[in-house]
């Protein structure tokens, strides 16, 4: 059975006209042998689990692209490179978010095999329309699970939804939320229509910089940030924040955000589905006041912890919202392009953590999973400033991801000495560290 169905607004915002790179690469580094007839069934099996996976892209009369399941889909394609050192992941990794999919002859997931004698990586790359990071994990996982075991089950398969089929049937049901997503859409639409577009804007080179956290470490800031009462999470945001406006300044961000699992208010999506639309919270310390230089960590460590938990217990509304009036704005697609492509990004910084990433078991007889690194991302206009982190075996590993018009590399560099210098004197001294490291931390108005 083949199904077909239009892409979503939020879908259709990540694949463009599918002539730019928006790909997610995550990277993972095994020990042993790979046998390539079982990595081949491991991607037939993801394959036949996902009926997004089977499809490839259409365009329709107005222009709106469309998956078209397949009854015989072309496979998951797999790149074959003799691996030469343990960094040649991240040159592939560069290409990867760099490389094109082509929709119409491909599915939106491929893999790059990294073979060496003894030791490989794997590089699973994934468009962004129609996964987010923690799809990819899954998706690796399944991949990894069936190469060790060919015999092993994985979880239920998933049908060719759409965004407006997995909000919950009270959702559904509640007409004030219903007209509130058409108010909210019909006031977009007159505010979007109002707006002067401009030429597009360009922006410097992508880089990346990427650096690990020794799991002493992090065991002492897991343990600090328990006895404090806070997730460790808001521990990285809060050093990362204090880090930015020191060598931006306060003016120089405008505001930090952190992505959510939308699959938490989507019952219909656990167990696995691919997705791709992640709504985000804006981070804060809230009213919590503090002298600008003096401030003490663990206090505003704990007013985000608490402000971001509010924000995420409330934000179920705004995803059913977004998912039933978003469909209202197409006729104005090509506007909200322009639109984006003409206004300043690179301001904001977003901050994801994609947690313990640890697989079941991380041991699959030929082959033991040995790292599990920070993924890379390739957004338009411009990744810049996304910082990406996810735990494995008691460390974690950080990617930064910015362009030198939005951030230059130097300024970067020192945003990450500064947050890792505070994450160690937080996790280490008893008393106020906030400019523990000699440079005095400037705070927003809002928080003086």
């Amino acid at each position: 059975m083949t199904a077909k169905r239009p892409f979503a607004l939020f879908e259709r915002g990540m694949y463009l006209d599918g002539q730019r790179p928006v790909a997610f690469v995550l990277p993972a580094t095994l020990a042993g042998t790979l046998d390539e007839a079982h990595l081949r069934v491991a991607l037939d099996r993801v394959q036949a689990r996902h009926a997004v996976l089977q499809c490839l892209v259409e365009q329709g009369s107005d222009g709106r692209p469309w998956f078209v399941q397949q009854a015989t889909p072309p496979p998951i394609a797999v790149r074959i490179v003799e691996r030469q050192s343990d960094d040649d992941w991240q040159e592939q990794a560069r290409f990867e978010c760099e490389r094109l999919f082509d929709g119409r002859l491909e599915p939106l997931v491929r893999l790059v095999w990294l073979r060496g004698d003894g030791r490989s990586d794997v590089l699973l790359s994934c468009h962004h329309c129609i996964c987010d990071g923690l799809s990819a994990v899954g998706l690796l996982q399944d991949i990894l699970t069936v190469c060790g075991r060919p015999e092993a089950k994985l979880g239920r398969r998933f049908a060719l939804y759409s965004g407006a089929d997995v909000v919950p049937p009270e959702a559904q049901g509640d007409r004030w939320l219903q007209r509130r997503a058409r108010w909210k859409a019909a006031l977009f639409t007159w505010l979007i229509r109002l707006q002067r577009i401009g030429p597009p804007l360009s922006y410097g080179p992508v880089y990346t910089l990427r650096w690990s956290i020794e799991p002493a470490t992090v065991q002492a800031l897991v343990r600090r940030s328990k006895d404090e009462g806070v997730g460790m999470f808001a521990a990285l945001c809060t050093a990362f924040m204090l880090a930015c406006w020191s060598v931006r300044g306060v003016r120089g961000v405008d505001k930090f955000v952190a992505p959510v699992d939308a699959r938490r208010y989507l019952p219909a999506l656990q167990g696995g589905a691919l997705f791709t639309m992640a709504p985000t919270v804006r981070l804060s310390f809230g009213s919590r006041k503090a002298k600008a230089g003096s401030a003490d960590f663990w206090t505003l460590a704990r007013a985000l912890h608490e402000d971001m938990r509010r924000k995420i217990d409330r934000l179920a509304p705004t995803v059913y919202e977004q998912l039933l009036g978003l469909e209202q704005l197409h006729p104005l697609f090509d506007r909200l392009v322009a639109y984006s492509r003409s206004r300043r990004s690179g301001r904001s910084v977003s901050l994801s953590y994609l947690g313990r990433l640890d697989a079941p078991a991380q041991n699959y007889g030929s082959f033991r999973l040995e790292a599990i690194h920070a993924p890379s991302a390739l957004l338009e206009p411009t990744p810049a400033n996304l910082i990406t982190i996810a735990g494995f075996a008691e460390g974690l590993d950080i990617a930064f991801i910015s362009d030198e018009s939005s951030l230059s590399r130097t300024q970067a560099e020192q945003i990450r000495q500064l947050a890792m210098e505070l994450l160690q004197a937080a996790a280490t001294l008893p008393a106020s560290i906030a400019s523990g490291t000699g440079a005095a931390i400037p705070l927003p108005a809002e928080s003086l």
